[in-house]
């Protein structure tokens, strides 16, 4: 169930004991513990405060928006290739990845904050020649008034595109009265499907493109059916500032200066972190399931659950490759038997590996470009779980 990235360190020992018959995670050892840590901090870092800005907030409201998004396989549960967009909004320079058009429209300067999610069927080819592709979003703005001009603003500056044939307006059977819908061909020649619907103060927008045209009405149709759903259910966003409640944070390994996200230095809650695994419906029961109530991101991803034992069940379940042909397990880091690692290959098709560990009631995962570095990754984190 592992989130798979989109994307040789230095070989530093971390000694722990020098004493016979002690232990790391429980198991006795018949010498000295030695962590290979590598270049990986083993300290917490610091806390991360609070918004002290609007702009500090609608970051942190988009990430909490995450928990009332609609799956991509909840739409059909064909669409099971994660894929960009999938992230938070905060302000008009996040519509860039969604219809970058839309960014320089004066309405989009009155957007607070959004969330996104795109997917595909599994035999899409890195958006090229799309077969069945998806991409969802919730735009919240200042009020309903404000979210009627965006959509005529939107869907008027998309009325301008050319893709494979210049969009028109159409009509998608089931979608509210106040839906604007259009339809076009895509450079490969596919069907797009595009709407874009008022609910109060928010915009849902979905775009759908496949070769069969029925079939992204289909989709259009079954993403605003969830997501109007789970719109109604909403409980109010929290306007909490504090970034990282529970310190949880402190504990992700640092974004490396050519990783990271838009999640990257974020705490997620359990459906919003779902939102990066293929399946997203699995994996957010699963992580019900083991009791996980947020998620850190960062160099690593670090899962808080609801205790001992449901950590050790997370670990079972992240480190599951059953669903995954391209794995292979691979060798726990030196002195640390408890930890989880498997080699495989990244959704863009570049070698990977990966390595999972638990403690008490959390769990972890980090990658490495080679098998070496995420063991020295894992035995880092390890050592960061002891220590919340």
């Amino acid at each position: 169930m592992q989130w798979k990235r989109a994307a040789a360190a230095a070989g530093a020992v971390v000694s722990l004991s020098a004493v016979t018959a002690c232990t790391v995670d429980g198991t006795a050892t018949r010498g000295p513990i030695q962590l290979d840590t590598g270049k990986y901090a083993t300290s917490l870092q610091p806390a991360a405060g609070t918004a002290d800005t609007e702009s500090e907030m609608n970051r942190l409201r988009a990430m909490r928006l995450g928990e009332d998004i609609a799956f991509r396989d909840e739409v059909d549960p064909v669409l099971t290739k994660f894929s960009m967009p999938t992230y938070p909004i905060s302000g008009a320079s996040g519509l860039r990845g969604v219809f970058s058009d839309a960014a320089d429209l004066p309405v989009s300067q009155k957007l607070r904050y959004g969330f996104t999610m795109a997917g595909g069927a599994p035999d899409d080819s890195d958006g090229k020649n799309l077969h069945q592709g998806l991409n969802h979003a919730v735009l919240v703005y200042p009020d309903a008034e404000t979210a009627g001009e965006a959509v005529s603003a939107m869907s008027g500056q998309m009325l301008k595109k050319t893709y494979g044939s210049p969009m028109r307006r159409t009509d998608v059977p089931g979608m509210p009265a106040e839906t604007v819908a259009l339809t076009g061909k895509s450079s490969g020649g596919g069907q797009i499907t595009v709407a874009f619907t008022p609910v109060a103060e928010k915009v849902v927008y979905t775009w759908a493109d496949a070769d069969d045209g029925g079939w992204t009405l289909a989709a259009v149709r079954s993403a605003f059916t969830k997501q109007k759903a789970l719109l109604d259910a909403m409980k109010p966003i929290s306007d909490d500032k504090r970034i990282d409640p529970n310190g949880l944070l402190r504990a992700v390994l640092l974004t490396e200066s050519n990783g990271g996200s838009a999640f990257s230095g974020s705490v997620a809650g359990p459906r919003a972190i779902s939102q990066l695994a293929s399946k997203s419906t699995a994996t957010f029961a699963d992580l019900q399931k083991t009791g996980v109530t947020e998620a850190a991101v960062g160099g690593s991803l670090v899962f808080r659950s609801g205790g001992d034992d449901q950590a050790a069940e997370l670990l079972k379940t992240l480190s599951d490759d059953s669903d995954d042909p391209t794995a292979k397990k691979a060798d726990s880091p030196q002195d640390l038997p408890s930890a989880v690692c498997q080699t495989s290959k990244s959704s863009f098709g570049d070698d990977q590996a990966t390595c999972f560990v638990a403690y008490g009631s959390y769990a972890a995962q980090a990658d490495g470009s080679d098998l070496h570095e995420a063991q020295q990754k894992i035995s880092a984190q390890y050592l960061l779980l002891k220590q919340l």
